[in-house]
């Protein structure tokens, strides 16, 4: 019973604290839309150039601004609906950016590999500044600068069991967010766990890191920068930390096994308190984080851009954005509206006004005459209604258009999703992940600059 609280238990959380890492991990992959490649060339390019090259490597079913249509007519009114028409207008803001430099090309995903020939085919043999959003290799360089600064850190290690034990969790949770601000936590936690290692199982070891303002200090900046990326990558670096303080126990609790066979037990004689964990000898250690942040904070300014189009910087792309909002870019609900119009149009007065958002659950109705035993009456018959029935059944009939239709990529979306102009997604530049790469750099400096400001003070005594 002592061996499952002392081994089992904690190997079985761990093991399912690693489940969770691998379940939850987040690639980044520059990609705007879910279904599709982006294609983009510049607005002047001929289309039959880009046609070409797509047929040529067997890209089929790209949607493009050229080979759009009217997704149906009403039979009884075959015309377009004045108060519907801004949305077949509007749907054209899906093949050009905000300034129009550049169009855009909607290739699904089952031709992905064909798609990346293509593009190259029009940057290489067509001299046609073209490229995709989609960037979905593992980004290696962010966990591989983590794993040289553990080596780094290993090698230095007077306690190299225990730092291993320690670190395995921040690597893994390295390879599990690859983000340059998550890197640059777990280089931070590296240097903390280093730290923590000259005090192994001396008298009031964990009293005295608790107390450490040195490890507080990168413990947090750490554990903030990592809620700064997601609340998933925030919430995973508390389980890698938890992790690591089962790997310490089980390490620990062996040693202990280990040393109770024995019959002459040694103990550390100088107390936790007594060992200096920030001297001249590990603060110069503190600037070997200080350089890896840098290394990655030079990568992450210079890699986040999305679009490798002659002056990307300036251009931002429709794509799906996880706030409501109402913009010029119609989404699916638009649509729906804009089938209802059309739908309903020969049962309404041209006399009388309309809201062309229609409201839930409203209805068009018309006179039916029924022969009752009383004579004729009259009796209202619902021929539409705008409820979560007509929504599906318009929503199904996307699949049933016989031309690579915008509304199919919208489709693909989540529903409730809004249309905006963006930069990409994937990793991108954002000024939080910025400042706190900054932050990062500095911690190390900072504590070097402190350790060296009181021991001029006070001397060797500090």
């Amino acid at each position: 019973m002592n061996g499952i609280k002392k081994y089992v238990v904690p190997a079985a959380v761990s093991a399912v604290i690693i489940l969770l890492m691998i379940i939850l991990r987040t690639v980044p992959v520059a990609k705007l839309w879910k279904g599709f490649s982006v294609l983009y060339v510049p607005a002047d390019t001929d289309a039959k150039v880009v046609f070409d090259a797509l047929d040529k490597y067997g890209c089929s079913d790209v949607i493009s601004y050229y080979n759009q249509s009217i997704p149906f007519l009403n039979p009884y009114l075959p015309i377009k609906a004045d108060y519907s028409d801004s949305y077949l207008s509007r749907r054209n803001s899906y093949f050009f950016d905000r300034d129009r430099k550049v169009m855009i090309y909607y290739i699904p995903d089952e031709y992905s590999s064909q798609a990346k020939k293509a593009a190259g085919f029009l940057a290489g043999e067509c001299m046609i500044d073209a490229g995709l959003d989609s960037k979905s290799s593992f980004p290696l360089v962010t966990p591989i600068i983590c794993l040289i600064v553990a080596a780094v850190f290993f090698f230095l290690s007077k306690h190299k069991k225990v730092f291993v034990g320690a670190s395995l969790f921040p690597i893994i949770y390295a390879f599990s967010m690859p983000f340059y601000v998550n890197a640059a936590s777990v280089c931070l936690v590296l240097f903390a766990v280093y730290l923590c290692q000259k005090v192994w199982r001396r008298k009031d070891g964990l009293k005295y890191v608790l107390r450490n303002k040195y490890v507080m200090i990168l413990s947090f900046v750490s554990l903030v920068a990592a809620f700064f990326a997601s609340f998933v990558s925030g919430f995973l670096f508390m389980l890698a930390a938890v992790g690591s303080v089962l790997i310490l126990f089980m390490i620990n609790n062996m040693q202990s096994d280990y040393e109770n066979s024995l019959r002459f037990n040694p103990t550390l004689i100088r107390p936790a308190r007594f060992m200096k964990m920030i001297c001249s000898e590990t603060i110069n250690k503190g600037l070997i984080v200080s350089a890896a942040v840098i290394v990655l904070f030079v990568l992450y300014i210079t890699s986040v851009s999305l679009f490798t189009i002659s002056n990307s910087q300036d251009l931002s792309f429709p794509m799906p954005t996880r706030y409501n909002t109402l913009t010029e870019i119609p989404n699916l609900d638009d649509y729906i509206v804009w089938s209802w119009n059309t739908a309903t149009l020969p049962y309404k007065s041209l006399n009388a006004s309309h809201s062309e958002v229609p409201e839930e659950n409203e209805c068009v109705t018309i006179q039916r005459f029924k022969d009752t035993d009383d004579g004729v009456k009259t009796t209202e018959e619902v021929v539409f209604k705008f409820d979560s029935d007509f929504k599906n059944e318009v929503i199904s009939s996307i699949d049933k258009l016989d031309y690579p239709a915008i509304e199919k990529l919208m489709k693909m979306q989540e529903r409730g999703f809004s249309v905006d102009y963006s930069f990409g997604s994937g990793e991108k530049f954002s000024k939080s992940n910025f400042i706190m790469m900054l932050i990062m750099i500095m911690v190390p400096c900072g504590m070097a600059i402190y350790y060296l400001g009181e021991k001029k003070r006070y001397g060797n005594a500090y």
